[in-house]
């Protein structure tokens, strides 16, 4: 049984998710095996090394896999099969994406409102409404007088206010869910900062719940109180106070090599890109790591409540 069999249907769970991309040099396989519970009401982390397939699982998610990519395994969005199509008839309504990059992601020959009142358009309001609607998300997101934010084009704005911006378009139909991918990519101290606060006001515009992909720790740890990491395509670790107390050997390995943590390197080297394992991904650079965790996968283990470790040292 994969971990995510046999749960409740709140929330959003991904059972036995494999992605490859279908390249004019071979097949890349991003995910590999994938099984994970986002909770309803919760705000979840995603954490991981550059290449682990973060951003890769949001895009399969919410049904935004590129045309040469394929997809083996189930996502379920509160029991019900999220299919790719499906996926993106509910996007705005029920699921809304804040990627990265605000710079790239806005269209710079578009105004901000140009930019808010199509978000609106599923909600298939009057003119009016959308232009009070754009309003009232911009205030909500920082922006005390909205009216020359709506006219501004994106090089008008800094970078937190693009990002708050992303924000207040991902929120536009007050979704259930949002993904948001590198929210605090390229932004120094303050702006993160602000960025955090904009993502947990989110709350206050109907959204319930969270999924945040992100190399920002102090962002994890400030705005997620689970936390998923991710290695070689699969997730290793997932649950609550990961930051804090980590259990799986790379978890370790990953937060020792931080530089509050000493800049402990972690041996060997990480896994190419669409690298396959018939065991475990870490296990060639382990220091616990035995021939069966070569040639085995672990299944995952609950040494803790609510925490789920793929290890064999948790068996």
């Amino acid at each position: 049984m994969t971990e995510a069999a046999g749960r409740t249907k709140s929330g959003i769970i991904v059972d036995g998710l494999s992605v490859a991309f279908h390249l004019p040099k071979g097949d890349v396989r991003a995910l590999d095996g994938v099984s994970a519970h986002f909770p309803d009401g919760e705000i979840t982390g995603i954490i991981g090394e550059s290449g682990c397939g973060k951003s890769v699982l949001g895009l399969a998610i919410l049904g935004l896999l590129p045309s040469y990519a394929s997809a083996e395994g189930t996502i379920m969005l509160e029991g019900q099969p999220l299919e790719p199509g499906t996926a993106r008839r509910r996007l705005g309504r029920e699921l809304g994406l804040i990627p990265q990059n605000p710079s790239e992601s806005l269209n710079p020959s578009r105004t901000v409102k140009a930019h808010i009142q199509e978000a609106l358009l599923p909600l298939k309001l009057s003119g009016k409404e959308r232009r009070e609607r754009a309003r009232e998300l911009l205030s909500a997101f920082g922006f005390p007088d909205p009216d020359p934010i709506l006219r501004a084009y994106p090089h008008e704005l800094s970078g937190g206010m693009q990002q708050r911006v992303l924000c207040a378009v991902g929120a536009a139909c007050s979704p259930r869910w949002i993904l948001a991918d590198e929210p605090t990519k390229g932004l120094d101290k303050e702006l993160r900062a602000q960025v955090q606060e904009t993502l947990l006001s989110l709350r206050g515009q109907g959204v319930r719940s969270m999924v945040v992909i992100t190399h920002d720790l102090l962002l994890a740890r400030g705005l997620c109180r689970r936390i998923a990491v991710m290695y070689g395509g699969q997730i290793l670790e997932t649950g609550p106070r990961v930051l804090d107390h980590p259990l799986h050997p790379y978890s370790r390995a990953f937060l020792a090599a931080l530089p509050e943590n000493g800049f402990q390197s972690i041996p060997g080297t990480a896994p190419g890109a669409g690298e396959r394992f018939s065991g475990c991904p870490f296990a060639p650079r382990c220091e616990l790591a035995k021939a069966r965790c070569r040639r085995e996968r672990p299944a995952a283990y609950r040494p803790e409540p609510e925490r789920v470790v793929r290890c064999f040292e948790y068996e």
